[in-house]
C-alpha cells in the first residue's frame, strides 16, 4: 500500500532514531568530526595519486612501455574516484559521526544512496587493482616458460576469485530492494534483505585474498640466489601487503561494529574511513616495486642511497665486488666488451624489475669479478709487447697491459640465463681471462 505525499512528508519529518534516556536531540546542529573525514579522504586521495603517478612515471615515461597493468590501474583510479566523491558529499549530508537520534528521517534519503553509490564503487576498485598485482608479480616471478607453475595459477585464481565477488557483489547490492529505488527511498513498498550480511561477506573475502597475496611471493623470493640481507629487503618491499591486510581486519571488524548498532549514521562513518584506507594500500602496494629504481636513478647523494642498499656498487658475501660496468674510458670495467656493462648492471640491482624480468626471468647468475693487479715492473716484455709498446699498432702511441682480470659466473641449472650480451665471456658458465688494455698516448 502506497503513502500519500502528506504521510510521506509527515513520515520523512520524525527523527530517525530515538535518543538514550537524558540525551535531547540536536536537529539544528548536530556534533560531527567532518574535520576528520576532510583530513582522511584527502589524504588517502594524495597518497593514491603519488602512486598512480609514480607508476605511471617509472613504467611509461622512463621504460617507454605500457602493459595491461598500467590500464587496470587507470580503471581502478577511476572507481576509486567514485569512492572519493561519496565520500566528500557523506560530508555535506548528514556528516561523519552524527548520531542518527539528531537526524529526521528525511536526512536519510541522500546518505543511503551515496552509501550505495560508494559500495559499488569500491566493489571495482579492489578486483581491478589486485588484478593489477597479481599480474605484475607474474611478470617479475614467473619465467617464460613455466606459465603452468604453483605461484601462476594461485595468481590467476585469486584474481578470478576477486573479479567473480566483485561483479557479484555490485549486483547484491543493487538488488538488495526491489524496486531498485526503495534502496534509498525506504518508505517505498520493497522487498529487501539484510544488507550487512554482504557487508560481511565482502570484508571476509578482502581480509582472506589480502593474507594470500602477502604470502605468495614469500616463498620464490627466499629461494633467490642473493645474500640474506637482500632477500630480506626484497621480502620487505613486497610484503608491504601487510598494511592491507591490517586495513582490511579493522574494516572487517566496524562491519561487525555497523551490522550490530541501530545508530547506523554514526557508525558508517569509521567503516567509511578503513575501506578508504584498503583501497589506498592496493595502489601503494601496486607502486613499491617501482621506488627502488627510482631512487636508484634519482640525483639522491651517494651516501643516502647507499644507507638504503642502492648504491652503484655492492660487495658479495666473499668480500668480492660485483661488477658494474662504469665505462670510465680507461678500459677498467666491463663496458668496452659489447653489452656487458648492461648486462652486469641489471644483475647488480637488487630488487630492478629487469633482475627478474628480462631474457629467463630470474636471472640469477651471480657474477664476480677479481682484479689481480700484476707489477709492471716484474713482468717479462715479449717480441709483440716490445711492438706495439714501441707504437706499433697504430693506435697513437702504444698499448700497455695494466691488469688481468678474472671473471666467475654461477649458474642456476634451472633457469634460462642468456649469455649472449657478455661478448668477452664464454658460453656457458665458467672462468675466463680478460686483460684490459689502455691506449697510451
Amino acid at each position: 500500500m502506497s503513502l500519500t505525499q502528506d504521510q510521506i512528508d509527515a513520515m520523512l519529518a520524525l527523527p530517525a532514531l530515538e535518543p538514550p534516556p537524558g540525551i535531547t536531540a540536536n536537529f539544528d546542529n548536530p556534533p560531527n568530526r567532518n574535520g576528520l573525514a576532510y583530513f582522511v579522504t584527502t589524504f588517502c586521495l594524495v597518497i593514491s595519486t603519488l602512486c598512480l603517478f609514480i607508476r605511471l612515471y617509472a613504467r611509461v615515461w622512463m621504460e617507454k612501455r605500457v602493459r595491461i597493468e598500467e590500464g587496470l590501474m587507470i580503471c581502478a583510479y577511476g572507481s576509486y574516484w567514485g569512492t572519493v566523491w561519496a565520500a566528500y558529499e557523506m560530508i555535506k549530508t548528514p556528516g561523519y559521526y552524527v548520531h542518527q537520534w539528531n537526524l529526521h528521517n528525511g536526512d536519510l534519503v541522500r546518505p543511503l544512496w551515496l552509501i550505495l553509490v560508494y559500495g559499488c564503487a569500491y566493489s571495482f576498485v579492489l578486483p581491478f587493482i589486485k588484478t593489477a598485482i597479481l599480474l605484475d608479480w607474474c611478470r617479475l616471478f614467473v619465467p617464460a616458460d613455466k606459465r603452468k607453475s604453483l605461484f601462476w595459477w594461485a595468481c590467476m585464481a585469486v584474481s578470478a576469485f576477486q573479479c567473480l565477488w566483485g561483479l557479484l557483489c555490485t549486483i547484491l547490492l543493487n538488488m538488495q530492494c526491489v524496486p531498485h529505488r526503495a534502496i534509498w527511498e525506504f518508505w517505498v513498498p520493497a522487498k529487501c534483505y539484510d544488507l550487512p550480511k554482504v557487508m560481511l561477506t565482502s570484508a571476509s573475502c578482502q581480509v582472506a585474498t589480502d593474507f594470500i597475496m602477502m604470502l605468495l611471493p614469500q616463498g620464490i623470493i627466499w629461494t633467490l640466489h642473493l645474500n640474506w640481507q637482500k632477500r630480506l629487503g626484497v621480502s620487505i618491499i613486497f610484503g608491504v601487503g601487510v598494511l592491507a591486510c591490517v586495513a582490511a581486519c579493522f574494516r572487517l571488524d566496524q562491519t561487525i561494529t555497523f551490522d550490530k548498532e541501530t545508530d547506523l549514521m554514526y557508525f558508517i562513518g569509521p567503516l567509511l574511513f578503513w575501506a578508504d584506507a584498503e583501497m589506498t594500500c592496493g595502489f601503494f602496494i601496486f607502486c613499491i616495486p617501482c621506488l627502488p629504481k627510482l631512487i636508484k636513478e634519482s640525483s639522491l647523494p651517494h651516501t643516502l642511497k647507499s644507507m638504503l642498499g642502492l648504491s652503484s656498487s655492492n660487495k658479495s658475501s666473499h668480500g668480492e665486488t660485483t661488477a658494474v660496468g662504469t665505462g670510465t674510458g680507461t678500459g677498467s670495467g666491463l663496458s668496452k666488451y659489447g653489452n656487458g656493462s648492461r648486462h652486469m648492471e641489471t644483475i647488480d640491482d637488487d630488487i630492478d624489475r629487469h633482475d627478474l624480468e628480462s631474457g629467463g626471468r630470474s636471472r640469477m647468475s651471480r657474477v664476480s669479478v677479481r682484479n689481480r693487479g700484476v707489477p709492471l715492473s716484474d713482468m717479462e716484455k715479449s717480441e709483440s709487447q716490445e711492438q706495439l709498446h714501441n707504437g706499433g699498432s697504430g693506435l697513437g702511441g702504444g698499448v700497455h697491459v695494466t691488469k688481468t682480470t678474472e671473471v666467475t659466473i654461477t649458474c642456476d641449472s634451472r633457469l634460462n640465463v642468456s649469455m649472449t650480451d657478455l661478448d668477452t665471456l664464454e658460453d656457458g658458465c665458467g672462468k675466463q681471462q680478460i686483460t684490459p688494455w689502455t691506449v697510451g698516448k
